[in-house]
């Protein structure tokens, strides 16, 4: 069993803590092309320490900024939060955050190396799509300002196309990838109660 980190956007850190989102794709040429199943993953996201106590820190997130205190705030114990300075009321970009901070982590159930365009619609809802019935059609981010489309396939298509602009990464150069599944839990991947 392997530890790594992975790397998600704000819109894609709610999918995981709706708990609608279960698989990603990366780049073929990523580092997570080596994840066996049993691996574990910590999330990196947009982070910000708010306060440093005698006994915790206090890290708030970004993704979950417009959330309840509790999604919002977590409290680490000091003695772990190595480095642990103030940047409140900055958020540090989620390629910073350590090991410590992180509140998610990944269980990986499966993995497959294929072209991206092979997804499925299922596995377009995996990855976190949801349909909104109101405007009838797939949302990629649970944004209300994504653009409407009615296909999921092009949905996800253009979540990629909006995070892989290079030439050869693009939707439209179907690049190989490894798509990865996952258990999500709600821990840091050091705590009791973690994904193992």
């Amino acid at each position: 069993m392997t530890d790594r980190p992975i790397i998600f956007s704000g819109s894609m850190v709610r999918a995981l803590l709706a708990g609608r989102k279960t698989q990603t794709r990366r780049l073929a040429t990523s580092p997570l092309r080596h994840c066996l199943p049993g691996d574990r993953l910590y999330v990196r996201e947009a982070f910000g320490v708010a306060s440093i106590f005698t006994d915790v820190v206090e890290v708030r997130y970004k993704a979950s900024e417009r959330a309840g205190h509790t999604e919002f705030v977590e409290q680490v114990p000091v003695a772990i939060a190595t480095g642990a300075a103030v940047t409140w009321p900055r958020y540090k970009p989620s390629i910073h955050m350590p090991r410590w901070a992180s509140r998610l982590t990944l269980s990986v159930e499966a993995v497959r190396l294929e072209r991206l365009q092979s997804i499925s619609e299922a596995d377009t809802v995996a990855e976190g799509l949801v349909w909104d019935s109101t405007l009838q059609a797939w949302n990629a981010t649970g944004e209300p300002n994504w653009p409407r489309r009615t296909d999921p396939r092009a949905s996800f298509g253009g979540l990629w196309q909006s995070l892989h602009d290079k030439e050869g990464e693009r939707w439209s150069d179907n690049p190989a990838v490894v798509a990865l599944t996952f258990r999500v839990a709600r821990a840091n991947i050091d705590a009791n109660g973690a994904a193992s």
